[in-house]
């Protein structure tokens, strides 16, 4: 999928989000579920984009996935930016996060998958980053929206390959997805058959590790390849599947405002 393909999220009067490649005003689409995150979410893979919400869909049978991916953008940012109603990530336009999820057409998403981070780990404290990530599910939660934590993922500067004069990266890496897991498992409150999941935590980064010369990642050492976003949607599907079908059937739940 090129970028004149791919698809950016838009608005219209009454403030309902929806997808159209043109950027013109349209409604809610329908979709069951939204991938939101960073470039690695946008599927950025120069010269195109190739987001592994295409793989995720076929994996889950052909269901309905929009994406929005804010290339370049922090957790910090994706926060402080959740509330307007157009924001340019690489031509591509899209409304803040927590517009996205409170949908005004009587639908909304009924799961969120998450991947952020990457974009902070060189200048942010592993426990602030964290609190971000945990910020933009709570958003989805309060909005009645079910979320997946996906792991912040590998890449040549956060790796045990090129460990070397880069281990603090490595380390604040494995603490922001340690500090998502407990996150993760204190969204689902409740016990015993009373129990509400709210967040999946899911880890991907050894199911598409980063390493020198691996086909599923570009040379730049941050970005996968096309085969290697493909690769991730297709086994990320079957880690979510009765998670997202669980929040599909719905276990519906009212917003918290």
């Amino acid at each position: 999928m090129n970028i004149n393909e791919t698809k950016a999220i838009s608005r219209d009067d009454n403030d309902v989000a929806g997808l159209d490649s043109r950027l013109t005003p349209t409604v809610y689409t329908g979709a069951e579920f939204l991938c939101y995150g960073d470039s690695l979410t946008a599927g950025y893979c120069s010269p195109e984009f190739a987001p592994y919400a295409d793989a995720l869909s076929e994996s889950l049978g052909g269901a309905a996935v929009d994406h929005a991916g804010m290339s370049g953008w922090t957790a910090e940012r994706m926060v402080r930016r959740a509330d307007s109603d157009r924001e340019s990530a690489f031509g591509l336009v899209y409304p803040g996060l927590r517009r996205l999820v409170r949908c005004r057409s009587g639908r909304r998403y009924s799961v969120v998958i998450l991947m952020a981070g990457t974009n902070d780990l060189g200048f942010v404290p592993a426990e602030a980053i964290a609190a971000n990530l945990a910020r933009l599910h709570s958003m989805c939660h309060d909005a009645g929206v079910n979320t997946v934590a996906v792991t912040v993922p590998q890449s040549a500067f956060a790796s045990d390959v090129t460990a070397r004069g880069r281990l603090s990266l490595r380390e604040k890496q494995r603490e922001v997805n340690d500090l998502l897991r407990d996150f993760a498992a204190d969204a689902n409150s409740g016990s015993g058959s009373s129990r509400e999941r709210r967040c999946l935590f899911v880890d991907m980064e050894s199911r598409v590790p980063w390493s020198e010369g691996s086909a599923d990642w570009m040379s730049d050492g941050l970005h996968m390849s096309k085969a290697g976003y493909e690769k991730f949607g297709r086994l990320l599907g079957p880690l979510i599947s009765n998670f997202v079908e669980g929040a599909k059937r719905g276990e519906e739940r009212k917003p918290s405002w």
